[in-house]
């Protein structure tokens, strides 16, 4: 691993230690470096809930969603209110989704899911390339960030970056939030 990308690696993971959240950026070849797989392999005590840059279609509505929450099963769900309950399963639980809620509605259950979960393992969200996700995902997951403000719920994102200028992927991050560009010209640290 390139030297700059070690010192970025031990910064991202002592940001992970102290509760902050992480986002990489930088060009394809850069954020496709094993650098999430070195942080997720360091990190201890917590719930690993990943959405792998697999291409997921952007067209497909809670897409990234549904695979992000893949490993967790509706028996888990069973402490939240039933409206709640019933709005999971109906969306990310299922697959393809039967209906899509706005994310006012959806992002309080995913919201109150992520703190149940909480009450076992501390969860840590991985979400592998933020350019792809689609509409109905993001808007989730901003929310989720915005109200997610003081929980235990952290998140790595990755997000492909192909010219000048920064990341937008950003507004989906629980904060504190480091931001960390990877690859030649990207080695400057941004926390926020």
């Amino acid at each position: 691993m390139h030297e700059v990308t070690v010192h970025q690696l031990a910064t991202a993971n002592a940001w992970l230690r102290h509760n902050g959240s992480v986002l990489f950026f930088g060009s394809h070849t850069a954020t496709d470096t094993g650098v999430v797989d070195a942080l997720v392999d360091c990190v201890d005590g917590r719930r690993v809930l990943i959405r792998r840059n697999d291409h997921t279609d952007p067209q497909r509505r809670l897409g990234a969603l549904t695979a992000l929450f893949s490993t967790v099963d509706e028996a888990e769900a069973a402490t939240l209110p039933p409206e709640h309950r019933r709005l999971l399963t109906e969306s990310i639980f299922r697959s393809p989704a039967a209906a899509v809620p706005s994310a006012a509605v959806l992002g309080p259950a995913v919201l109150s899911l992520l703190r149940a979960l909480s009450r076992s393992t501390p969860p840590l969200l991985v979400v592998e390339a933020v350019h792809r996700l689609d509409d109905d995902t993001r808007c989730v997951l901003e929310y989720m960030a915005e109200e997610a403000r003081g929980s235990l719920v952290r998140m790595i994102a990755v997000e492909e970056v192909p010219g000048p200028g920064g990341p937008r992927g950003y507004a989906i991050c629980p904060s504190p939030l480091v931001i960390i560009g990877l690859g030649p010209s990207f080695g400057s640290l941004s926390p926020n």
